[in-house]
């Protein structure tokens, strides 16, 4: 054999060893290719359903969200409900009659009658009842101040250095506090 069929021989046997290599490799990468793509699916479809998921849970929120916020509308529109009735009540009250709100003002002094101390009205009924109080209350050590306050009815009642606020604002607050479960149950029942 001569040299030159022996390197034929082995050029040949290189070549078809490479083209060996070269088909194990496009083997090789086939199968990785198609290994990578199943996995991409399986993150896709998995990113899939976790982006659905959150979508709903994001949703179920916002709904939760303005439900909340509808009731606290709900609520805060009831509420001014019921302090439109209080004022309602109290306007009604300042509005009374001449002698049924002069009645009104001694029957809340009544109580603290036998003690000294002075009854401060607001400007209005201090015009148009210290003077019928002050008759009513001659056999009493109380006595109508002739300082006025900023009140919108009612009085306060100074003892000493205790004062006891029976303004028409107090009293319907006190009553607002006791009431308002049973007005809203009227109103909104």
């Amino acid at each position: 054999m001569s040299i030159e069929s022996i390197t034929a021989r082995i050029l040949q046997e290189a070549k078809d060893e490479a083209e060996h290599l070269k088909k194990q490799a496009e083997a090789e990468k086939d199968t990785l290719l198609a290994k990578a793509a199943e996995e991409a699916e399986a993150v896709k479809k998995e990113t899939v359903a976790k982006a659905v998921e959150d979508a709903k849970v994001l949703g179920e929120r916002r709904n939760s969200v303005a439900e909340l916020e509808a009731r606290k509308l709900r609520l805060s529109a009831k509420q001014e409900m019921i302090d439109r009735s209080f004022e309602e009540a109290a306007a009604q009250l300042a509005g009374m009659p001449a002698a049924e709100y002069q009645a009104f003002l001694l029957g809340l002094v009544e109580p603290y009658r036998a003690e000294p101390g002075e009854i401060l009205l607001n400007e209005k009924d201090h015009k148009a009842y210290g003077k019928a109080l002050e008759e009513a209350l001659k056999d009493s050590p109380l006595a109508v101040a002739e300082e006025t306050v900023p009140i919108q009815g009612g009085m306060i009642l100074r003892q000493g250095c205790v004062s006891l606020n029976a303004s028409l604002e107090k009293l319907m607050e006190t009553q607002k506090k006791q009431i308002t479960a049973e007005i809203a149950g009227v109103l909104f029942s």
